[in-house]
């Protein structure tokens, strides 16, 4: 293959390894290995071999490929809690802040709730005197000999790193950079985190788990870009590696190691920022969409708004709250890996715990295990072949599939294919239930939206959801298994940047509000100056929002500003601004309430070259069913015609029950619905 660039992209998913590569031309080519839980990173070597090898690359276009990675190694390290070792420095008398917590129990309901561990445990963590008042001023000065003993003690106790979270030090580092300054001069054997540099911002329990977050994860995830750039580097590729973020966009490796806390969720949001560029690449611009993201181990929910991925910076992942703007995706154990299983009452339950890639479900046939998987029941209703080959490598074996159904059927009394319907039942009932809660929770309907469905089982499962939450319309990209790694692939440069103000607007002084803004402005463009100096950009752009409240409120609005009204202190348009705002997200706004501008946010975007994906031949090869297949789904059996998507054209329709294969995914369509190959490639199904 000659090509002038090329682009590559990757997610590691718990299953599979997915890879993406296209051209300058828009030619894309997709490819699946195993991952490698135990040696991440691997895979991605394996994949990027397979890749030389069948397309044979020129030297110089290999040379200069634009890679971007996503991955799950960090998420799965924090969630599991095998991170480093971490020890907390505080002020004095915030030695419980982890312990503390914000006084919520998860289940009010319930009276074994307990607060989730924290991260660090309370045997390390170690008090500072010294103390920065609210506004930034020095109340008392900082102890050092108290941080230089406190890091002596984490060093005994085995503490392989330490964060730093001193009071207030969003509004003045100085006491954070005096104690490190303090612990390099004694020598003490100990690498620290300050909060003030991870994320300047109000809530010291959040800001904390933050950095705790980035200092369990940071060595991890170190490694593991370590291993990858010079496994790339051996293998002839000269372009610096990039990462997916966790807002959607991406940022050079080298830098994010840094701060590996905000590419925690790289693999979904990539996922949903791809689902974004599928959808308009299709004709839905400015669309509201649902998106479902079925892997091997987990269903993954994210919104869109008017074509853009919703970020948020209340997010969860496992027990810990994520102060960084994320995408918000939501996830629930009910992937294709997900274990089948009985609970005491003999109630037939789907995951959350997974195979993952080794054994796998019982149908890949690689092992002797025979632990029921959702896959398995897949396989045994008839939504997959015998014989289908997995990622166009595992082929499908029924016997195995049946007989780990079999554990089940027997102590339910009932046949191994009621049981597939039930699993495939159970699985649909817990993701409409978790879309539900996530739309409502951005206070949408279902109906209103739209869905785009991708993953290795979301075409598969798509339609299904639809029924049971009420929507009408489905989106079906034409790369759906490799859409996470085409999105990080596809992706911009993005950061985020936060300054803190914390001042009533009455009490604000333009020329003060314009020094913060630009000493925002300065660092975003020193940001992307560091980003571009090896990637080249083709423009960029910098949004600016203000968390605002009003006076005595307990939460806060993010409100979208204009940069000339912070510059020249226009107090008027950013009252308005806030008020409307407030009135569209709660339905009232007051008026003549003081206002708080408590930080300002700076989003950074600078634009990649993105060449539009090939659209598909004007004509299709076959205009009939391959074949057909006996479906059996909710207590009824249909026979299902059988299509290859290679083999479709564009404004082909496909009238349900039918079922469309391609390598990397397999797309259900039921009775009552009908699919179209728009230009784009994609495939859109509609209820009748």
């Amino acid at each position: 293959m000659t090509t002038d660039t090329c682009y590559l992209g990757t997610d590691v998913g718990g299953t599979f390894t997915d890879l993406v590569f296209y051209t300058d031309t828009g030619e894309v080519h997709c490819f699946k290995v195993p991952s490698t839980p135990a040696r991440p990173g691997a895979s991605i070597l394996e994949g990027v071999d397979e890749i030389r090898q069948a397309l044979g690359l020129d030297e110089t276009a290999w040379r200069r490929m634009v890679h971007t990675h996503s991955s799950t190694v960090a998420t799965n390290a924090l969630i599991e809690r095998k991170g480093a070792r971490v020890g907390l420095l505080v002020s004095s008398g915030f030695r419980d802040l982890f312990e503390l917590q914000r006084l919520a129990i998860p289940h009010p309901m319930r009276f074994d709730s307990r607060r989730p561990l924290p991260l660090v445990p309370r045997a390390l963590v170690r008090e500072i005197r010294g103390r920065i008042a609210a506004d930034g001023s020095e109340i008392d000065p900082l102890d050092e000999a108290d941080a230089v003993a406190a890091a002596q003690d984490l060093v005994a106790l085995g503490a392989e790193i330490a964060i730093v979270v001193l009071l207030h030090s969003y509004r003045n580092p100085a006491h954070e950079r005096q104690v490190r300054a303090a612990i390099e001069r004694a020598g003490v054997p100990l690498r620290l985190e300050l909060s003030s540099e991870v994320w300047a911002q109000a809530r010291e329990y959040e800001r904390g788990v933050l950095t705790a977050i980035n200092a369990s994860i940071r060595p991890i995830v170190e490694g593991y870009v370590e291993r990858l750039e010079q496994g790339l580097a051996e293998r002839g590729i000269e372009t610096p590696a990039r990462v997916a973020r966790s807002n959607g966009g991406a940022e050079l490796a080298e830098t994010m190691r840094r701060r590996p806390v905000v590419a925690l969720l790289s693999g979904p949001a990539a996922g949903v920022a791809g689902a974004a560029a599928a959808a308009q690449d299709s004709g839905w611009e400015a669309a509201d969409l649902m998106t479902l993201d079925v892997g091997g181990t987990s269903a993954d929910i994210g919104v869109i708004r008017g074509g853009r991925p919703v970020l948020s910076s209340e997010e969860h992942i496992a027990d810990f709250p994520l102060l960084i703007p994320t995408i918000a995706v939501s996830s629930i154990g009910a992937g294709g890996g997900s274990i089948l299983w009985l609970d005491p009452t003999g109630a037939l339950k789907v995951g959350p715990r997974s195979v993952g890639a080794d054994p796998g479900p019982a149908c890949y046939g690689v092992s002797d295990s025979r632990i029921p998987a959702l896959t398995d029941a897949f396989l045994v209703a008839g939504l997959l072949a015998p014989g289908q080959r997995l990622g166009g490598k595992l082929p499908l074996q029924m016997a195995p599939a049946r007989e780990a159904l079999g554990t089940l059927a027997g102590p339910l009394g009932r046949p191994v294919e009621a049981v597939a319907d039930g699993a495939i039942r159970v699985a649909t009932a817990l993701m409409a239930a978790e879309a539900s809660n996530v739309l409502a929770r951005r206070g949408v309907d279902a109906p209103r939206f739209r869905m785009v469905a991708f993953g290795g089982a979301g075409p598969l499962v798509a339609a299904l959801l639809a029924e049971e939450i009420g929507i009408d319309s489905i989106l079906i990209p034409p790369f759906p298994g490799g859409l996470s790694a085409l999105g990080a692939a596809r992706s911009d440069l993005e950061g985020d940047l936060v300054e803190p103000v914390y001042e009533r607007l009455g009490a604000l002084d333009g020329t003060a509000l314009a020094r913060i803004v630009g000493g925002l402005r300065a660092r975003a463009a020193a940001w992307i100056a560091e980003q571009t100096r090896a990637l080249a950009v083709t423009g960029t752009k910098v949004e600016l929002a203000g968390d605002m409240r009003y006076d005595g409120q307990g939460y806060d609005v993010t409100v979208p500003l204009e940069a000339e009204w912070l510059s020249r202190g226009d107090f008027e348009h950013i009252r308005a601004a806030f008020h409307a705002a407030h009135r569209a997200t709660y339905g009232h706004a007051n008026e003549n309430a003081e206002i708080w501008l408590k930080e300002l946010r700076a989003h950074i975007t600078g634009a990649t070259p993105k060449p539009r994906i090939v659209p598909l031949r004007g004509e299709a090869l076959t205009r009939g069913a391959e074949a057909t297949r006996v479906v059996r789904l909710f207590g009824r059996e249909v026979a299902a015609s059988v299509h290859e998507r290679a083999a479709l054209g564009v404004k082909q329709r496909i009238a349900g029950p039918a079922i469309v294969n391609q390598m990397d995914t397999t797309t259900w369509i039921p009775q009552g619905w009908h699919a179209a190959v728009v230009p784009s490639g994609a495939l859109v199904l509609q209820r009748a």
